[in-house]
């Protein structure tokens, strides 16, 4: 028996729901129900909380699958691999830092570096959870970190005499709101919808036509008729690609 055989067993035999099991263990149902068909496992600390509240022994839980011991092992070196990019980006940071101040005697280009290696640690941290967080929260959180670089990067290029005005208002955040807007009206219908990807890709390219008209109103694009056309075709010829790659992949499914 599998060590996902063995949580469903065992969470039947407590009368428990995935919706339950994942709250307890802080985790997304669909991490849950990965678990249980074996599509991925639990990392080590996870497997501990799930022992206790299952109330069944590691070694009877681990006995005889191989795979989720390989399993356990590829998670361990990812977090190992995280925490040395971690290291090494602020080790980078500071590096960055103390250069800037010996040779300009101030802080000006290495503000933008440790602000975008920030941003980096913060997505490697979000897709880090991805299976343990809501996938809204994390577009949720992804959407607020978008924004907020824009912002802070907006503010660090100003100060360090880069350019001379605000282009996080004019620019930047209408731009980043209309684009996101999108992403979140194709990821809702697709919930709403239950079709396959690559019909919300379709969907995604053929809203962008609409969105990089609007985006090309925003930067002055000129002249605008040609901007349009030239993000226009591109997204025809995608979403029509996407259109027709799922419905080949529904006609073999069918």
């Amino acid at each position: 028996m599998t060590i996902g055989e063995k949580l469903q067993s065992k969470r039947k035999e407590l009368d428990l729901t995935q919706g339950e099991v994942a709250e307890k263990l802080y985790v997304s149902r669909q991490a849950v129900s990965n678990w249980e068909l074996g599509k991925n496992y639990p990392d080590l600390e996870t497997i501990v909380a799930i022992s206790e509240l299952y109330q069944i022994s590691l070694d009877i839980l681990l006995k005889e699958d191989q795979h989720v011991v390989k399993g356990v092992k590829k998670t361990m070196n990812r977090k190992f691999l995280g925490m040395a990019f971690y290291l090494v980006t602020l080790l980078s940071m500071g590096i960055c830092v103390l250069v800037n101040v010996l040779l300009d005697r101030t802080l000006t280009w290495s503000l933008i570096v440790v602000l975008s290696l920030a941003t980096a640690d913060a997505l490697v941290y979000f897709f880090a959870k991805r299976n343990r967080w809501h996938p809204y929260l994390l577009m949720g959180g992804g959407s607020l970190l978008l924004l907020t670089f824009l912002g802070l990067l907006d503010v660090t290029l100003q100060q360090s005499d880069y350019i001379q005005g605000s282009f996080f208002v004019g620019i930047a955040l209408p731009v980043s709101l209309l684009w996101l807007v999108l992403i979140w009206s194709v990821v809702l219908i697709q919930k709403r919808m239950k079709w396959s990807l690559y019909y919300s890709f379709s969907l995604f390219f053929l809203l962008g036509i609409v969105g990089g008209f609007l985006t090309n109103l925003f930067v002055h694009s000129e002249p605008l008729w040609f901007s349009t056309l030239t993000s226009t075709i591109p997204c025809v010829i995608l979403s029509a690609l996407f259109y027709v790659l799922g419905s080949y992949f529904d006609k073999i499914r069918g």
